[in-house]
């Protein structure tokens, strides 16, 4: 019998607490489905953009509309309540110590606009939004699947 692990539940609409915005930098760089589930933080242009290593994780993308907003991308991003459960990747900054469950995590380098995947993940010591390890799937390195909860 397998060992129990926790993991991403389905959520009510008040603990994903999702926030309509625009998406990206600039006008010019337009996100899409793929974009979905990777993280982001605030922007100075009532924007959320990907965030970048060492980053806090302050969402993630939830929606992509067909609509536009100023000519931005526009959607929907998870900025999720206490408790909130999120899949991501450990990323490739992570290093040679394995990531493991109770660590606490920051942004890795996201992977680029228009590529599919899950937020990118290290170790890290954020100071306002932080997301404890729940869950390795693997051993903790570069490309494993982990859960996140928000504190």
């Amino acid at each position: 019998m397998a060992d129990f692990a926790f993991n991403v539940l389905t959520h009510s609409p008040e603990r994903l607490n999702v926030i309509s915005t625009k998406l990206g930098p600039d006008a010019a760089t337009k996100y899409s489905d793929a974009d979905k589930r990777k993280a982001v933080k605030m922007g100075a242009l009532a924007n959320h953009v990907l965030c970048a290593a060492d980053d806090e994780l302050e969402g993630f993308i939830d929606s992509v509309d067909a609509a536009t907003a100023g000519g931005f991308s526009f959607g929907g991003v998870a900025r999720g309540n206490r408790g909130f459960r999120v899949e991501a990747q450990v990323g490739a900054g992570q290093g040679a110590t394995a990531m493991a469950v109770g660590d606490l995590v920051v942004a890795d380098a996201q992977l680029a606009v228009g590529t599919k995947g899950l937020a990118q993940v290290k170790t890290g010591a954020p100071e306002l939004h932080k997301y404890r390890v729940m869950t390795v799937r693997g051993t903790g390195v570069a490309g494993d699947v982990v859960v996140l909860e928000l504190l």
